[in-house]
């Protein structure tokens, strides 16, 4: 039957409420406010009238605080406030004063923002059309902003935005700005937001029909989720991968994901959700015409939504129970319940939902020999078929119509805006025009001296803008920390590299060795030390890391603290070496900080691509860095001060693919991995 996709709506409001990113805005803040609203933020995930009393108070205490970029936040927070008290009028007099604010700023962060909190409550009115009647000045900011809390939050509000009006292309390209602006940043949401935004580009690969990326994506949200605990998300992320795989025909695996969110729905008491999933494993099975396991699982299935009272859900468990019962050669009865199932959809549901259904009926009437009740069936099918078209197509035009209109109109009032603002300059300039003739033969006097002068301060300028282009392009391919590249400028030299192996620049048995460091019990160091401490380790082993290199070396801060080596054309027999003055260079001597001394290690994951023969258009460099993310947190766990390094496949690549991703443990106890471990100084630090 119809397999069911649940998407995950509830956290938007959460995640854009989380505590501030790193600010790097241009304008000062307000460190008070800034510290009370990120206080406010984590309040809110607990008791949300506490928060909600504390933010009012702020209100009256800061309603003119002088940072307008610290002013600007509290207002986006009270306008979200605002739209779940349900008072219209209140909320479009907060948003006016909230918009108000863009006329005594050209902040890009502040600037996007402002828009962004429009977009957002805009796309919660279902307003699309006046959403993208101001989307290009939101936009535009945020492609200036350099605060991450802030391109994460309005990438994000724009994504959602495209998303909701089917542009997916444009979706993806605002959630993987979003992703690269939680990239920079290492708190305890990074990893919530970062799973967030993944799921989010998940969706819209699986809107594509992009199974492959769709599939690999979710499969890699699952294991994050399973290794740093995040059980309450597990249920969701097996809702989206069974859905692939279930779209992809793959249903003995759909059998298996749909069994594991089953049981992970069961385990944290989602009980609409396992619903859900024993729906999903029966209408599977009857997919695999094994009618007698489909049956016994809607049976339990119809248990659960008679006691969750679920009317709608029952229905549909009732049809393919009826379908069954006509396979199983029960023909009148099982045509007979569906016959019913169908009243109750048709006259409940919208077309688009029960429409699939008909031809299920359709299989049943043929299967009972009732072959023109076949036809009539098919044949209202196709009808109805034709009446989704056209309401769709009905409703598209109008919605684009619509958007048109609005947007001519909004022109229209620029045009007389600017009209009768040309009309008054113009007087004001004859008027100017006759004071100032007097005053020609004064500034044909200083007029070799202002333009000297204005020689001078050309010439600074454009100094000043030249060191500034230098330091933001600098900027733009650092970490502002530790000075090590950043995610971004990987990324541009890993694509400039396939670029030069496509063209045959690089000697096709050239190797990029990439190792994958994270210093051990970090947060211990924060706690201990403090967090002063903490950034010293960083810079510390970030300045190691770079000494141990090679120029034509990358070192890069991952995230957090976590960092990579991209070392370029490497001799495999000499990688174990390297590896071992790398652990030996950060372990052995300790960091000095405030007169005391930190020891440190690190753990890390080792791989080379090409890996073991394969191709990189089949293992490229992203799937080889989450198999090396799978190796440095098998060293976590193996003692840590250590580096597991991959060096080639006892299996075909095909039959360990899976595995590699999410047990790479399991993969290498079955003698399918070659593997190496080369310990630090000291040994196991656990």
């Amino acid at each position: 039957m119809r397999f069911w996709l649940s998407l995950c709506c509830q956290l938007y409001l959460t995640l854009l409420l989380l505590p501030a990113l790193p600010v790097l805005a241009a304008l000062p803040v307000d460190a008070q406010l800034e510290q009370a609203l990120d206080k406010y933020i984590l309040l809110s995930i607990d008791d949300v009238a506490a928060a909600e009393q504390q933010l009012l108070e702020l209100e009256q205490q800061h309603a003119h605080n002088p940072a307008i970029a610290s002013r600007v936040r509290l207002l986006s927070y009270l306008v979200n406030y605002q739209f779940y008290q349900q008072d219209p009028e209140r909320l479009e007099q907060r948003l006016s004063q909230l918009l108000a604010q863009a006329e005594l700023t050209e902040d890009a962060d502040t600037l996007a923002e402002i828009y962004a909190t429009e977009l957002e409550i805009r796309l919660y009115q279902t307003k699309l059309n006046e959403a993208f009647l101001n989307i290009d000045r939101a936009t535009q900011a945020v492609s200036r902003a350099l605060t991450p809390r802030v391109r994460y939050y309005a990438n994000n509000v724009l994504g959602r935005l495209y998303k909701a009006d089917q542009q997916f292309e444009k979706a993806l390209q605002h959630f993987i700005d979003a992703l690269d602006a939680v990239s920079e940043t290492d708190d305890a949401f990074t990893l919530r937001r970062r799973a967030f935004l993944n799921y989010n580009i998940a969706h819209v690969h699986t809107e594509l029909r992009n199974w492959t990326q769709a599939r690999t994506l979710t499969e890699q949200n699952i294991a994050e989720a399973k290794k740093y605990g995040h059980d309450g998300f597990l249920p969701e992320l097996y809702l989206l991968l069974g859905y692939i795989v279930g779209s992809e025909k793959d249903y003995p695996r759909a059998v298996q994901i749909n069994q594991q969110g089953l049981a992970a729905a069961n385990a944290v008491g989602h009980d609409s959700t396992a619903l859900i999933f024993e729906n999903n494993l029966g209408a599977t099975y009857i997919q695999m015409a094994q009618y007698a396991e489909a049956k016994t699982i809607l049976q339990q299935a119809l248990k659960r939504a008679e006691q969750l009272q679920d009317e709608h859900s029952k229905q549909l468990i009732l049809q393919n129970l009826g379908f069954i019962r006509v396979m199983q050669g029960e023909h009148d009865e099982g045509i007979a319940q569906m016959e019913s199932t169908m009243r109750y959809l048709s006259q409940h549901s919208a077309k688009t939902e029960y429409e699939p259904y008909y031809e299920w009926l359709a299989k049943a009437y043929a299967a009972a020999g009732r072959y023109k009740e076949q036809a009539d069936t098919l044949l209202e099918q196709m009808a109805l078929q034709e009446d989704i078209r056209k309401a769709d197509s009905e409703s598209r035009l109008a919605a684009l119509h619509d958007r048109y209109d609005s947007k001519a109109k909004a022109q229209q009032i620029t045009i007389l805006e600017q009209e009768n603002a040309l009309h008054a300059q113009l007087l004001e300039n004859q008027r100017l025009h006759q004071q100032l003739v007097w005053l020609v033969a004064i500034i044909v006097a200083f007029a070799a001296v202002m333009v000297f002068q204005l020689y001078r301060k050309v010439r600074r300028s454009n100094k000043k803008l030249h060191e500034t282009n230098k330091l933001l392009a600098y900027q733009s391919q650092r970490d502002v920390l530790t000075g090590l590249y950043n995610r971004r400028a990987l990324q541009e030299y890993l694509q400039k590299r396939a670029l030069k192996r496509r063209d045959g620049d690089i000697v096709s048995s050239s190797i990029t060795g990439f190792l994958l460091l994270d210093i051990d019990f970090f947060k211990k160091v924060n706690d201990s030390y403090g967090h002063a401490a903490g950034d010293a380790v960083l810079q510390s082993v970030a300045q190691r890391l770079q000494d141990s290199c090679r120029d034509k070396d990358m070192v890069v801060r991952w995230g957090g603290e976590e960092m990579l080596l991209v070392l370029d054309n490497i001799d495999p027999a000499h990688v174990g070496s390297f590896v071992q003055r790398v652990l030996n260079i950060i372990g052995e001597q300790p960091v000095t900080f405030d007169n005391q001394q930190i020891a440190v290690t690190v753990s890390g994951g080792f791989i080379h691509l090409p890996f073991a023969g394969i191709s990189e258009a089949e293992l490229d460099w992203e799937k080889v860095l989450q198999i090396a993310d799978m190796a440095l947190y098998l060293s976590k766990t193996n003692g840590r001060n250590q580096v597991c390094m991959l060096e080639g496949l006892n299996a075909r690549f095909s039959e360990v693919e899976s595995q590699l991703y999410s047990d790479l443990a399991g993969a290498i106890r079955a003698g399918q991995v070659q593997v190496a471990t080369i310990n630090g100084p000291g040994g196991n630090v656990s």
